[in-house]
């Protein structure tokens, strides 16, 4: 979670880096082969000790400059590639997200999420009860976010409506010009099904869901009821999130009723990525999938 005063955006890029970091000490040794010690980083670097400490850790509260960035991979031996990647990350640590101003109406630790979405190369997602954030349209969010909000916002209400804001801007990561997230998502059945909002509002989600699994870095398949007990059903909703060549390990991520994880410990991940291989064997192809959304869409229209 960022910590206050830092921005989730921030603290995503500063998270990058201090794995980069991190990752480059390990492999770096000193003349006599003895590891580099945080001191010797701190006095390449012309920094104090506790700051050197903070920046290679990943840690808010100092301004991670160029020059920081630069003495770290000349120490560490990085080349130019990794060097331009770190630089990159450090630029990004002195940027505020859009969904800053936002963050008083998010769940706890979500922004950080958002974060993470944005920074993406590819997300892998699973959703058995309800449509995915990415793929909702507007009258479908609304409904959701109502079910989900423990005051029981009306629509007119200026939180609510940053809410509903927060929900539809976050989808411009499918369809931005500049690196598009490649995004795959499977769904359950019971969400066809599940009639929110009404038939036309649901009728309308089920089109959209095809439109956006026309574009190409969009996947979207469907685990029908025929097959029975699926690794989804014991799971629940949850996401794997990858990034660029050297912007760190993957990354997974649950909600539930109680709050949000994330993790990127190369033991949960591969439990996470064993499940979303398991579910995706399960779910019908693209084609098919999107036949059966539209069959369902249909069915909704003639119910009007």
């Amino acid at each position: 979670m960022a910590a206050d005063g830092d921005d989730a955006g921030a603290a995503v890029a500063r998270q990058r880096l201090a794995l980069m970091l991190q990752n480059l000490r390990k492999q770096a040794r000193n003349k006599d082969g003895t590891p580099i010690t945080i001191e010797q980083a701190a006095q390449h670097m012309e920094r104090a000790r506790p700051t050197a400490h903070r920046i290679i850790n990943g840690l808010p509260g100092v301004r991670v400059k160029d020059h920081d960035v630069k003495s770290l991979a000349e120490l560490f031996g990085a080349d130019n590639e990794t060097t331009a990647t770190m630089l990159a990350l450090a630029a990004a640590t002195r940027v505020k997200g859009w969904f800053s101003r936002f963050r008083d109406v998010l769940p706890p630790g979500f922004d950080m999420y958002i974060g993470l979405e944005a920074a993406a190369r590819a997300v892998w997602a699973y959703e058995g009860e309800r449509v995915h954030g990415l793929l909702q349209t507007e009258e479908y969010a609304r409904e959701i976010l109502r079910i989900s909000a423990s005051d029981g916002p009306k629509a007119a209400d200026a939180e609510f409506e940053r809410r509903v804001a927060v929900r539809m801007r976050r989808q411009e990561i499918l369809t931005r010009t500049d690196r598009p997230v490649d995004f795959t998502v499977v769904l359950g059945e019971a969400v066809l099904h599940r009639t929110i909002g009404g038939p036309a509002v649901m009728a309308r989600q089920l089109q959209q869901i095809n439109e956006r699994g026309a574009l190409p870095n969009v996947s979207v398949k469907v685990v029908p009821y025929s097959v029975g007990a699926h690794y989804g059903i014991d799971t629940g909703p949850f996401a794997v999130i990858t990034f660029p060549e050297q912007g760190g390990p993957a990354t997974a991520y649950m909600d539930n009723f109680t709050g949000h994880l994330l993790t990127h410990k190369p033991s949960d991940i591969g439990r996470f990525e064993a499940a979303a291989a398991a579910i995706d064997r399960c779910a019908l192809n693209e084609t098919a999938s999107r036949n059966l959304i539209s069959q369902r869409s249909k069915e909704l229209s003639s119910a009007q």
